[in-house]
């Protein structure tokens, strides 16, 4: 009988329950859901903000307001946007930062800080981006196509994540790499061409400046190099003499990622020189190739040799990028700290960096071409 009676007052204590006391409310709040930072001419910082109205969200007529506001820091940029809005400044969870490049060449982390330190700040949905020039004038552009700015940048970087074009990274994900001196990191690039927002390939880092990048071309191969991959990558390359106009001259085709292989050793030689050991198999299927003979067994031979060839070329060119940026993506830092901590404490890994030579295999297997197996 007691215990049903205190049941009973439990369960009446929750009814009147309305909520935490300290909940804290999003009535007046207005939603942030893209920034771009650039500096002005008098090297002051400029933050433009994208606020999005989604009190009529589900009858899809959200719409956005853009504002700016300068500063010798990102919080007082801040400061001075929120001295013209109404209500508290949120940042939505699935938002995007975007910085222009000379910002990024400069140093990163500092533009970065206040968000890891604010509690209510997100960040494991949070995509960051490079930008060629100005990166406020992306965001003023306030919507691209039926989509408000914010949206379509996020949109398009996680599209192209899953093609393998741009590396997967988040605000979360990004600090460890930041702060790791045995490990760099790489963010997806853009650009700013008419009114067209366009994949430039990859922005490189070194420690937390900007230093170099890939193409677009190069972003698929080097996304699975890294062994950190998505669903799949595609591929286009010329196999033929000929014109470029002759679609005769490609072949087009894609990896199964599920079934890639990929394999890095570091090795530490005894005259102290540091070799890298990478390889990768990759799988692939023919999605256009118009000369088409693919039922021939030696001319899937002579094709796997001769994408195996251009591929590892590929990487390779990759590589020397990578080591003339000083970028780290790979991780061989942190590879000696772990496995070999003596030669990491005795080398300056700035410029020994360049010095390590990679021996790098791509092996392509064509394991089926369409409905025409």
């Amino acid at each position: 009988m007691k215990k049903r009676s205190r049941a009973l007052g439990m369960l009446a204590l929750l009814i009147f329950t309305t909520g935490c006391w300290d909940q804290d409310s999003l009535r007046d709040a207005r939603l942030a859901n893209a920034t771009a930072y650039d500096f002005t001419p008098e090297g002051m910082l400029k933050q433009t903000l994208e606020i999005v109205d989604d009190s009529q969200g589900n009858q899809g007529k959200s719409t956005n307001e853009i504002h700016s506001g300068t500063g010798n820091s990102l919080r007082q940029s801040t400061d001075k946007i929120r001295a013209k809005v109404t209500g508290d400044i949120r940042y939505f969870k699935y938002g995007v930062i975007l910085y222009s490049e000379s910002v990024a060449r400069k140093d990163l982390y500092p533009y970065l800080d206040v968000m890891y330190r604010e509690p209510d700040h997100p960040t494991s949905h949070v995509k960051i981006a490079i930008v060629d020039g100005l990166a406020g004038e992306i965001i003023e552009q306030k919507s691209i196509g039926s989509l408000l700015i914010g949206e379509f940048i996020a949109k398009k970087i996680r599209s192209l994540e899953e093609m393998c074009v741009f590396p997967e990274m988040t605000l979360e994900t990004l600090l460890p790499p930041m702060l790791d001196p045995g490990q760099d990191f790489a963010l997806p690039y853009l650009s700013k061409e008419g009114e067209d927002v366009i994949a430039r390939g990859i922005a490189l880092f070194h420690g937390q400046r900007f230093t170099g990048n890939l193409d677009t071309e190069q972003g698929a191969l080097y996304v699975l190099m890294t062994g950190k991959w998505k669903k799949t990558a595609r591929f286009v390359k010329r196999i033929h003499s000929g014109p470029a106009s002759d679609v005769q001259n490609f072949i087009t085709y894609q990896t199964n990622n599920q079934n890639v292989k990929r394999h890095l050793a570091v090795k530490v030689q005894r005259d102290g020189q540091i070799d890298v050991n990478l390889s990768l198999k990759l799988p692939v299927t023919i999605v256009e190739y118009a000369r088409d003979h693919l039922q021939d067994k030696a001319n899937v031979h002579r094709l796997n040799d001769q994408l195996s060839e251009i591929m590892t070329k590929d990487a390779e060119e990759i590589i020397r990028t990578l080591q003339k940026s000083g970028c780290d993506a790979f991780g061989i830092g942190r590879q000696l700290i772990a496995h070999h901590p003596a030669v990491w404490k005795s080398v300056d890994w700035n410029k020994e960096y360049p010095n390590v030579r990679f021996h790098t295999q791509v092996t392509v297997d064509i394991v089926g071409n369409g409905i025409l197996n």
